[in-house]
């Protein structure tokens, strides 16, 4: 009988071990989630917090990959021409240098055959001391003739292996180029891929996109200081720089205007509804969608205020008409216009992009009059035939 309780104790303290090791593993493996979903949870604030500044930060570096790209690609095509030259050249020089050993094989035939018997024979054959001399005089111009053929040849051969080393060289460097083209095309294709997912989070999970919209509140507070910060600069040159439209002014053009650009309407003035997360958002102007690359006019006379980077609207471009009136397009891809130029009606002042736009390519276009939002859809009208 005490044997049997020992038994069962033992069987007892066996199984009570085995249950405290399962549930050390189970609190082991809760812990690790735990920390799992910490680190999760820190990232989509992070996300959350700067949602604007990575989307600038990738647009950014998006723009000057391109640029650097670019100019990749026109140095390789650089080369490519040298390569190509050089190439060529060499060709030319080699068929020169086939001809001229072509000619020296020919001349070391006859001169093997004339021998040690040729002069004797042109000796003893001269009628006249004159004519001895005049044939030795001939044969000397022959051979200095054949001499600096072989230095020529001589030289060529050189030349041809000048090419040929440089030619190396140029291919080194095109190889060396298209595999630093390779490398930026990959920065570039990742900086893609980082802004395609960061899009994807802001459309895609309420959290994100009411984040996005707080930060792009802010960016609109200061779109609205930097726009009264150059109404006060105006006002302080009024008197020396004031730009002044040319017959009735912008005022008189309501309703009457040309659209920026071609393309949908994606948002308008005022009150948006997102239908998506049932949410409201108050915009100051409209977003246009249209192809990258497309151009943007200016749709009065005017001069350039501002053309640079603003976060939350990426590339931008402010243009004073006068009268207090202003127009400003944003998501750019390119500005074309400095500030201080000058801009015609219709003229191009900007292409369509994407930066700073959470809907992709589109033009974000606002209408001011002394930094008071007005409804763009109220003072353009669309083409006939629309």
């Amino acid at each position: 009988m005490i044997l049997a309780g020992r038994g069962i104790a033992e069987t007892d303290l066996q199984k009570i071990r085995s249950g405290v090791a399962e549930s050390k593993k189970e609190l082991g493996g809760l812990k690790k989630k735990i920390q799992e979903e910490k680190k999760r949870v820190k990232e989509i604030r992070k996300k959350e917090s700067s949602i604007l500044s990575q989307l600038n930060t990738l647009d950014r570096n998006l723009i000057k990959r391109g640029k650097k790209l670019k100019a990749l690609n026109q140095k390789i095509e650089i080369v490519a021409r040298k390569v190509r030259k050089t190439e060529n050249e060499q060709r030319l020089l080699g068929q020169n240098i086939s001809s001229q050993e072509t000619f020296l094989t020919e001349r070391l035939v006859a001169l093997y055959k004339f021998g040690d018997a040729g002069m004797p024979q042109v000796i003893f054959s001269s009628p006249s001391y004159g004519e001895l001399l005049n044939s030795q005089r001939y044969l000397a111009s022959i051979l200095n003739q054949d001499r600096q053929i072989v230095e020529d040849y001589r030289k060529k051969q050189t030349i041809l292996g000048e090419y040929q080393e440089q030619l190396k060289q140029d291919e080194r460097e095109l190889k060396g180029l298209k595999e630093q083209t390779e490398r930026k095309r990959a920065e570039i294709q990742n900086d893609k891929s980082q802004k395609s997912r960061l899009l994807d989070s802001v459309r895609g999970e309420k959290r994100m996109y009411l984040a996005a919209i707080k930060e792009l509140e802010t960016a609109s507070v200061k779109l609205q200081g930097l726009i009264d910060r150059l109404e006060r600069e105006i006002r302080e040159k009024a008197k020396a720089e004031v730009f002044v439209p040319a017959g009735k002014g912008f005022g008189a053009f309501r309703g009457k205007l040309s659209f920026p650009v071609d393309g949908r309407i994606l948002s308008t003035f005022g009150r948006n509804e997102n239908p998506k997360f049932n949410t409201f958002t108050v915009q100051k102007g409209i977003e246009i969608e249209a192809s990258p690359g497309a151009e943007i006019r200016a749709v009065y006379d005017g001069r350039v205020l501002y053309s640079d980077w603003f976060k939350g609207y990426g590339k931008i471009l402010i243009i004073d008409h006068g009268e207090g009136y202003y127009t400003l397009s944003g998501h750019a891809s390119a500005l074309l216009k400095k500030v201080g130029e000058e801009v015609r009606a219709g003229e191009v002042v900007a292409l369509v992009g994407d930066t700073g736009s959470l809907k992709g390519p589109c033009l974000y276009f606002e209408i001011r009059q002394k930094g008071k939002p007005l409804d763009p859809l109220e003072w353009l009208t669309y083409p006939k035939g629309r």
